[in-house]
């Protein structure tokens, strides 16, 4: 039986293919997309190692990886660092476990301690080689309607008092990009200090304004002054609100409050959107304060997959999918404890 190869993007040649796979598997994120390879690379220099199943030519399966140096994290892979989602996408349980040992391959020879992958959905062939898995994270969901005003009827008259209260002290809702980053980004680092958080790099929110897609910037003025904000993603029919920060010394004016609302009311503008994604957080950290007053939004739990280095020494000892799968990378070929083929 013919193997099928899992192959090391910078190598192989296969961007287009690897685009095509992505935009035509339902599970994918829109972080699966190589635009966030170049974002990363950009902003923050951390390699990238974006692995791909080919079955006679064909994608099977993808896993994006970026390799982390830290002083204070060690050295470890994650998909997706600064990202709420990543991990392996895959049309079968044998493309999937190939990925997988070829992630734990690739750790291993780089002297990486854990692998990291986040996933909206559970990879249950990771989970039966070892892998811990964690669901300790969700993201809040909002099913969407054409028309804003059903959901404001369906918000508490507590909540919409609220956003009220945020218009009259003179509240102001804006939609930008790259001319609005600076107010973002000046409130988003009030917000990280405060939570005693080290900021991201400005440049983060650059290259994303730069190289992906229909990004957006919400932002809420009071006074004059940037008082809270969004970054805004869309795929297909979600918006996606990964970065969301407010100035907590306006916190009294309710204006989180009101701009969670008016990024409802802007979402349901934009057309053919059928759910805006908002905080990802803990869910032992409880509802948000705007969940708590409408019964509109649920939860999507995520997974978080990790491999620990006695994991990643055990896949390595096992033959993977019957031998039946080699790994190609951008260096020439080496035979790995697995099984699997690594291109040095």
């Amino acid at each position: 039986m013919k193997p099928f190869e899992i192959v090391e993007l910078g190598c192989a040649g296969c961007e287009a293919e690897w685009q095509i796979y992505v935009k035509n598997t339902p599970a994918a994120s829109m972080y699966h997309a190589l635009e966030w390879r170049d974002v990363l690379q950009r902003a923050f220099g951390h390699r990238s190692w974006y692995l791909m199943a080919l079955d006679d030519g064909k994608a099977r399966g993808v896993l994006p990886l970026v390799e982390m140096k830290s002083l204070l994290f060690g050295h470890f892979f994650v998909s997706l660092p600064f990202l709420d989602y990543g991990g392996i996408l895959a049309d079968a349980p044998a493309y999937e476990v190939a990925l997988a040992a070829a992630a734990a391959e690739l750790a291993a020879k780089r002297g990486a301690h854990h692998i990291e992958l986040r996933q909206s959905f559970a990879a249950a062939r990771c989970a039966e080689a070892g892998w811990k898995l964690r669901q300790h994270k969700a993201a809040l969901v909002i099913p969407l309607n054409a028309d804003p005003n059903t959901h404001w009827s369906g918000l508490s008259s507590r909540l919409r008092g609220k956003v009220r209260k945020a218009e009259k002290s003179g509240a102001t809702f804006s939609v930008g990009t790259a001319e609005e980053l600076d107010d973002f980004y000046r409130v988003f680092g009030l917000n990280m200090r405060d939570l005693g958080t080290p900021v991201y790099s400005p440049a983060l929110f650059q290259n994303v304004l730069q190289f992906t897609k229909d990004a957006t910037v919400l932002l809420v003025r009071r006074e004059g002054r940037p008082a809270a904000g969004a970054i805004a993603l869309r795929r297909g029919e979600r918006v996606v609100l990964p970065w969301i920060c407010s100035d907590y010394s306006q916190s009294s004016f309710s204006v989180n409050e009101y701009l969670y609302w008016k990024a409802i009311e802007w979402t349901c503008g934009s057309g053919d959107v059928q759910s805006m994604e908002g905080r990802f957080g803990s869910k032992c950290s409880g509802i948000p304060r705007f969940d708590r007053y409408s019964g509109t939004i649920g939860w999507h739990p995520v997974s978080n997959c990790q491999s620990s280095a006695r994991t990643i020494r055990n896949m390595r000892s096992r033959s993977v999918a019957g031998k039946r799968c080699r790994l190609r990378s951008r260096t020439g070929w080496d035979r790995g404890s697995s099984g699997i083929f690594l291109k040095r």
